[in-house]
């Protein structure tokens, strides 16, 4: 398998997408939150580039009932029912109900690959899934797009992109980043709990506005077993159907 990570959303242009599966992460918080709504009921999400389209997408929604979640600056948005903590995506708010989502860097990165063969979500949460999926079904090129900050670099997203990676039958490295997560993730996966609260600067700053709950759900290891996918029909992302074929 033919792998390449790209350190923030803005490396990504749509040229690098055409034939290439992509996974998805921002382990604070948005993919992490996306595992947990979906393992928890959620019956889709649909991510909006800004909640002014999150509210009209809202409105579209006519088939279940639907929920706002989403943040800005990591808290969240006025009027929406949920932020962007995985913690709040509990069955009894989200089951059937589908999340018009929007978030300051996750969303964003979908949005970048949203034209890419398969999408996947990863976090630590379900990193080992994943890691079982791709060695499966062992597409030939896979691009890691991690969300990175504000568009920049962060380390909890390559981290969690070289420690997936590092599990990969027959990886074949093609760029710097996979190469990257890779170092990276030899560094600092074996604590990822240490990660979170002292090395990550996104997660210094959740801790110190009260989110030290979300840092230690986010860095608990291969814990649900789900995999989030994009499915083009519903213009949503779902629970991966185990009877698709690829």
């Amino acid at each position: 398998m033919i792998v390449s990570a790209f350190l923030s959303a803005c490396e990504i242009d749509s040229a690098m997408l055409a034939d290439s599966w992509v996974v998805v992460v921002d382990v604070l918080r948005a993919t992490s939150t996306i595992v947990t709504a979906l393992y928890n009921g959620a019956a889709r999400i649909h991510p909006a580039a800004s909640s002014v389209e999150a509210r009209k997408l809202a409105g579209r929604v006519k088939d279940i009932p639907v929920l706002l979640g989403g943040e800005k600056n990591g808290f969240k948005i006025d009027g929406f029912d949920l932020g962007n903590s995985p913690l709040e995506y509990v069955p009894e708010r989200v089951k059937g109900r589908a999340i018009i989502f929007k978030t300051t860097n996750g969303t964003e990165t979908f949005l970048r690959v949203k034209s890419a063969g398969e999408i996947l979500f990863g976090s630590f949460l379900n990193a080992k899934v994943i890691v079982e999926f791709l060695n499966s079904h062992r597409p030939n090129r896979i691009i890691f797009a991690n969300s990175g900050q504000n568009g920049h670099f962060s380390l909890e997203d390559s981290v969690c992109s070289g420690y997936i990676i590092s599990q990969l039958l027959d990886q074949n490295p093609e760029n710097d980043g996979a190469t990257a997560c890779l170092a990276l993730a030899k560094q600092f996966s074996g604590d990822t709990r240490n990660l979170l609260f002292e090395k990550s600067k996104h997660g210094r700053y959740l801790n110190n506005n009260g989110f030290a709950a979300d840092l230690e759900y986010c860095s608990q290891k291969d814990r649900l077993n789900i995999i989030p996918v994009f499915d083009v029909e519903r213009n949503g992302i779902v629970r991966l159907d185990p009877n698709k074929s690829f």
